[in-house]
């Protein structure tokens, strides 16, 4: 999916927040007049003439398509318009659209549809909440096996905006024009990979009125924090680029740990340590090269570790098995007041605890990196998609929340999240996290904003994983953060 947003916005809105945008125009024809207008213009850009059939459902999604219609006849293309649904049932501002349509519209089994060189996608749009009617999943499944391209007028039918769910059917679209911001569907999986191309098209609504929109939802993009990144100054030192530690993992599951503190260097840290149990000690030793590593016995030598006064970030998690060994090594590392990130068994050794979880993490500067799994195992009542768990989580627990998955969310106790857009698929494959976990740790040591480094993070892992592609390991990846570094240097 590649979206084409020339709009300053990178708002990303469900249904009801993209209602109440519509609602606070005086004027809500003169939106779909626009929207109309604006959709036949692209249309002209992206495509030669050539007879085209739009599908008008009955609603505004409808109108909309109407009002495309008659632009595109006034530019001397060759339309039809068919209707789904009963044409009795249309009113209000579709109603007065379908009235200024110059030709009359057919039923689509009358449609010769070996002459159809595009197909405009008007019939349902953003207020689908339940599966689509069967005639409507018919007239959908013929498009989409046909040959020639499909255009969708704010979402593609089928689609449920809030969710990205497919409620019966959705065809494929070549082409997503979709009004004043995203929506929830375009970016959710599996709704996301019904559509080639999202274009943005601003239609009347002013910017400061999405702006004001809560919770304030955005595309995981450069602007937000490209000028928060901490490039090494010319008299710098190691100490002074910062110092991450992380926790090691078990004599059986080293390699977690190991990929993260790598991955902290690589990614800005001036001096990596890695705190390790005594009887794991020779496999770190002979593996690792320039990161520091020291040994604990129990609990008070690995307390003194931590403590160690010029340590910026901790990374605890990855390895970790969940029993309560663990849980005391969380809560003494939460006592150190420093940049904590938690990951994989440092959050899943919770499970059941969650008042506990609540309480050590209060007033802290936390960030957690739980999949979807691993949250609803301290979380089991936490529901909605993803955007949505992220957001209540972040909320409840008053820390950063990186709700990773195939759309990963990074989201923050002030109601804000930014979003980064599933595609990197080549990133589900074992010790992928650990190494975001170790990113997002080099980032923290180095004193970038928590929220910020947590976006950046994400967005530089997942930029890895869309350069190196196939074949792709874990680690693969922390070699290439100085290629994707070096880019945006």
């Amino acid at each position: 999916m590649k979206i084409n947003n020339k709009l300053k916005t990178s708002s990303i809105l469900n249904r009801e927040s993209s209602y109440a945008v519509e609602q606070s125009s005086s004027n809500s024809f003169k939106l779909m007049i626009n929207a109309g207008k604006k959709t036949a213009k692209e249309i002209q850009s992206n495509y030669k003439k050539t007879k085209t059939l739009i599908l008008c459902g009955i609603g505004g999604n409808g109108g909309d398509g109407f009002i495309t219609a008659q632009e595109l006849l006034n530019k001397g293309w060759d339309i039809e318009v068919a209707i789904i649904g009963n044409k009795n049932k249309i009113k209000d501002d579709s109603l007065k659209a379908l009235k200024k349509l110059k030709i009359n519209t057919h039923d689509f089994k009358d449609i010769q549809l070996e002459k159809i060189g595009l197909f405009v996608d008007a019939i349902i749009g953003i207020g689908l909440s339940r599966n689509i009617k069967d005639n409507i999943s018919k007239v959908l499944k013929i498009i989409d096996n046909h040959n020639s391209p499909i255009v969708a007028l704010d979402i593609p039918s089928g689609i449920d905006c809030n969710s990205g769910k497919i409620l019966g059917y959705a065809a494929h679209c070549e082409l997503v024009i979709t009004f004043s911001s995203l929506k929830y569907g375009h970016i959710l999986t599996p709704g996301s990979e019904k559509s080639k191309n999202i274009k943005v098209i601003n239609i009347g609504i002013s910017r400061s009125v999405l702006n004001d929109i809560s919770p304030s939802i955005n595309l995981n993009i450069k602007k937000y924090w490209i000028n928060n990144i901490k490039w090494p100054k010319i008299d710098d030192h190691k100490y002074s680029r910062g110092f991450s530690l992380v926790v090691g993992g078990p004599k059986n599951m080293t390699g977690a740990a190991r990929l993260a503190a790598i991955s902290a260097q690589r990614t800005g840290s001036g001096i990596v340590c890695v705190a390790v149990e005594k009887n794991a000690e020779q496999i770190y030793f002979i593996t690792l090269l320039s990161q520091i590593v020291k040994t604990y016995r129990n609990i008070e030598e690995f307390t003194s570790i931590i403590n160690e006064k010029r340590i910026n970030s901790i990374v605890i998690g990855p390895g970790l098995k969940e029993n309560n060994s663990s849980i005391l090594k969380v809560k003494s590392t939460l006592k150190t007041n420093k940049k904590i990130l938690l990951d994989a068994g440092a959050i899943s050794c919770f499970k059941g605890k969650l008042k506990t979880f609540k309480n050590i993490i209060a007033d802290k500067d936390v960030i957690i990196t739980p999949h979807e799994g691993e949250l609803n195992a301290i979380m089991p009542e936490i529901s909605g998609n993803i955007i949505d768990k992220a957001l209540n989580a972040a909320e409840q627990l008053g820390c950063i929340v990186v709700l990773k998955g195939a759309t990963t969310v990074i989201a923050s106790p002030n109601n804000k999240a930014l979003v980064n857009c599933a595609g990197s698929k080549w990133l589900s494959t074992a010790g992928s996290g650990d190494v975001l976990a170790g990113i997002i740790g080099g980032l923290l040591s180095n004193k970038m904003d928590s929220y910020l480094a947590a976006a950046f993070g994400v967005w530089l892992h997942s930029e890895i994983g869309n350069y190196l592609g196939p074949g792709l390991i874990a680690e693969d990846i922390p070699i290439y953060i100085k290629k994707i570094l070096k880019k945006l240097l």
